[in-house]
Order: structure tokens, then C-alpha cells, then sequence
């Protein structure tokens, strides 16, 4: 899916809120998030925006443009989950994804 985040998406703090948008995919095993992705087809390139845990506890983000990656940080799962946000909002209005 494509279409632009609607407000409550754009305020989702978690994995468990990002799942309730169809969107994004979610993955699970024995009960916890191993993956959320959000793919988006534009001008004729794939973006993936991808969340998975850690092993340290903290949360891992990771854009792909085709096959490969242009940005990836690590942090907090509430912090990172509004930057993805930010990331998909940005790719969608058609500016870097950066904001820059």
C-alpha cells in the first residue's frame, strides 16, 4: 500500500500500534515482533522501512532503496517508530527521505 499515513499512524509510538495499519507487515514469533516492514513503489524505486529488535533490547531501523540500504539506526522502539513514520511520510510528499 501506498497511501499516505492518516493521522493516527503518523502518532503510533510502537511495533503493536504500527500493526493495527495495514501498511505495514508485521511478523511475529512465540509472541513477540521480529520484523515490521512498510514497502512503498515510487518513480519506479522500492523503498523498504524496516523495524526489528535487538538483541540488546533496543530496536534496529532500517530503509532500503531497491536492494540497498540507505539509512539504518539503532535506538529506542518509540523514538525509532516515529522517525520510520517521518521516513514513509517524507518518501510520500515526494522529498528526500531525510526531510533534507
Amino acid at each position: 500500500m501506498n497511501g499516505r499515513p492518516d493521522e493516527h499512524e503518523r502518532m503510533a509510538t510502537s511495533v503493536a500500534e504500527l500493526d493495527r495499519f495495514p501498511a505495514w507487515t508485521v511478523t511475529r514469533s512465540r509472541g513477540h515482533w521480529i520484523t515490521a516492514e512498510r514497502v512503498l513503489t515510487l518513480s519506479g524505486q522500492r523503498w523498504v522501512i524496516g523495524l526489528t529488535p535487538t538483541a540488546d533490547g533496543a530496536t534496529a531501523l532500517m530503509l532500503w532503496r531497491d536492494d540497498a540500504v540507505v539509512a539504518h539506526r539503532r535506538g529506542a522502539e518509540a523514538a525509532l517508530c516515529r522517525l520510520a513514520l517521518g521516513w514513509a511520510a517524507n518518501l510520500l510528499a515526494g522529498r528526500p527521505w531525510d526531510g533534507r
